[in-house]
């Protein structure tokens, strides 16, 4: 009988153990490193981390309003960009479900307008971003967004450009297919694509502050985007959401994300067979630095490991905001990241903080010095260094500031100086440390980047 009971007791204590600990220290933990983040000023936005119906973590840090200074809360609404594609994917599986159309349909049989070019393009290539549709969301047609049609117009103004590679043989990741897909809901649904969400994933699993993002009416809770320029916060512009629209356009909370996963781990919203064909790896994804993405791609979800555990996710990422949304379903635990500060840095976060739930080694991000070197000493950084296919371009600016650009940056990020020879930035989790020839010239700099170290050596242009 007493054997019996201590027996009990430790299936009592595993049962309430959470990942890697107890839920309480977990919590404690990445409520620290983030906190850190947010003291340096390099963090701000709403987390949550749950690991089945017991949330870990649920809280907001930084500013949704820094001029009127306003908190983030958990309450807090943030545009989330391109965690929209999984629910587009999940829209087209769902009319697929229906009999309304087939994944291996071509794109033209719903939407004729497509080029003559393009009329092999399937839906399945575009839900995988393997069809090699051009960006024709850069035709002047698509700015018009109270023409209902303007998917179609932007489409003829596209006719003649080329496919960016044949279709199904390569992943180009792609906004463009994306609202193609979202104008094929319409037109076999009915509905306009916001309705169509709304009345078939939103509302049915309980995302009542999950929403296609539009400019008017304001919105109370809604927090603003930001960008850093070097060591300062300036205000992203507002993107009108139209543009990115099936692609990138809805706006949630963590609280409603987190509605979403116990609706996709209930099996209530959507039947097994549409979740296995949104998470059956079609095509491989390997993005070069400073995204260091290295998964599969389904269906509107990416899927891979992270310390050795399964995740499916999508994170998103649109003027001034940033996202991540990281599901771990053999675990139970989900990772819910929404920020209203535009950074490559956070992909880092997110990676710390499932590094923190399963007990995997992390560092808490280290603060640095700022200093201000003369003009003299940062022009000699000036020129481009390079290393294999890494190359970073130093320039100096008008402003008298040291900016670099990189392989697969959009643009240039300003360097922040923690001595005379040695940079920081505040978007990306990366180092540079220029080395002098004896004639005090820079002939190379060692770049550390998501945790690797890179030697370039300066390239005469």
């Amino acid at each position: 009988m007493h054997k019996f009971r201590v027996a009990i007791v430790i299936i009592f204590l595993a049962a309430v153990q959470s990942v890697a600990g107890q839920p309480t220290t977990i919590g404690k933990t990445a409520d620290k490193y983030l906190t850190t983040l947010e003291k340096q000023g390099r963090f701000s936005g709403s987390i949550l981390i749950a690991k089945g119906d017991k949330v870990l973590l649920r809280k907001g840090y930084g500013q949704a309003d820094y001029e009127q200074g306003i908190a983030n809360k958990p309450e807090t609404i943030f545009r989330i960009g391109s965690i929209t594609k999984m629910f587009t994917a999940f829209s087209i599986l769902q009319l697929e479900e229906r009999g309304l159309l087939s994944v291996n349909d071509p794109a033209s049989k719903h939407v004729p307008e497509i080029p003559e070019a393009w009329k092999t393009i399937t839906i399945h290539q575009l839900l995988n971003h393997t069809s090699g549709v051009p960006d024709f969301i850069d035709a002047p047609a698509h700015a018009k967004y109270s023409d209902p049609l303007r998917v179609e117009a932007s489409l003829k103004q596209f006719a003649n450009k080329p496919l960016m590679n044949p279709p199904g043989e390569k992943l180009r990741y792609s906004n463009s297919g994306y609202i193609l897909l979202g104008r094929i809901v319409e037109k076999v649904s009915g509905k306009k694509y916001e309705q169509y969400i709304a009345e078939n994933v939103l509302r049915p699993a309980g995302m009542t502050n999950t929403a296609y993002d539009h400019r008017k009416p304001l919105l109370k809770g809604r927090a603003h985007g930001y960008l850093f320029d070097g060591e300062y916060l300036i205000n992203a512009p507002s993107e009108d959401m139209e543009g990115p629209h099936s692609a990138g356009a809805l706006h949630s909370t963590i609280d409603d994300l987190y509605r979403f996963d116990r609706a996709l781990k209930s099996g209530k919203l959507f039947r097994k067979d549409i979740l296995t064909k949104a998470w059956t790896p079609h095509v491989h994804w390997n993005a070069p630095p400073p995204f260091n993405i290295d998964a599969d791609y389904g269906y509107g979800w990416m899927i891979g490991k992270k310390f050795n555990h399964n995740y499916v996710g999508h994170g998103g990422w649109v003027g001034g905001f940033v996202s991540d949304f990281v599901r771990f379903p053999d675990d139970d635990v989900v990772i819910i990241l929404l920020s209203n500060i535009e950074a490559v840095s956070y992909m880092n976060v997110s990676r710390d903080l499932a590094a923190i739930v399963f007990g995997e080694k992390y560092e808490l991000p280290p603060t640095y010095k700022i200093v201000h070197p003369s003009a003299e000493v940062l022009q000699r950084y000036e020129g481009k260094y390079a290393a294999g296919p890494l190359e970073v371009k130093v320039a100096l600016e008008e402003d008298g500031r040291l900016s670099a650009f990189g392989t697969g940056q959009r643009f240039p990020f300003v360097m922040i100086a923690s001595s005379d020879t040695e940079f920081f930035f505040n978007e990306i989790e990366s180092r540079i440390k220029f080395v002098l020839d004896d004639s005090g010239k820079s002939a190379s700099c060692v770049v550390r980047l998501q945790g690797q170290e890179y030697v370039l050596r300066r390239v005469n242009e």
